[in-house]
């Protein structure tokens, strides 16, 4: 049974609300696909956390009017599935260019990183990007590194004297 205008609009508003705090996502196209691979799909990007859904193009469109992720009206063309991540902005990139590289009827039609419309290209691109842990980890090991570093320098001179005591020792023992 198709949708009421009230219904698309309901739909859309709350499309708008989540989309809202979400700073990229990805559209994908994902015809030909067997049930099984659809299912697969929608599988590894809830694993990831990430939000998939399939809207008609007009309720995207909708959704994302006057808003910075309105640069995606170029992409509404065909089927169009649609993946994000609340926090993690590279999650849904990152699983739709695993998923393609397994996939050849599956395609990445573009995303929205940053109020920047991505190309194909520029999606795999933004998967590449390492995600807020990754980044977390690199910078708590960036700022653990002079500490380790000072730490030995400290130590070096203690374990110098140390050195020239035991081999004191060993000269008055021997």
């Amino acid at each position: 049974m198709p949708m009421d205008t009230t219904q698309k609009q309901e739909l859309s508003t709350k499309l708008r609300a989540e989309l809202g705090p979400c700073s990229a996502f990805v559209l994908v196209e994902f015809a030909g696909l067997t049930v099984a691979a659809v299912n697969d799909l929608r599988g590894r990007f809830r694993e990831a956390g990430c939000t998939y859904h399939v809207y008609k193009n007009s309720t995207i469109r909708f959704a994302v009017q006057d808003t910075e992720h309105e640069v995606v009206g170029p992409l509404l063309k065909g089927v169009s599935g649609l993946a994000y991540h609340p926090e993690d902005p590279g999650a849904a990139a990152r699983v739709a260019r695993d998923f393609a590289k397994d996939n050849d009827k599956f395609r990445v039609k573009g995303g929205v990183a940053y109020g920047n419309l991505l190309d194909s290209a520029g999606v795999t691109a933004f998967a590449n990007m390492p995600g807020p842990r990754e980044l977390k980890s690199q910078f708590l090991a960036l700022l653990n590194t002079p500490a380790t570093q000072f730490v030995r320098v400290l130590n070096a001179a203690a374990q110098s004297l140390l050195n020239v005591l035991n081999a004191r020792k060993d000269s008055l023992a021997a």
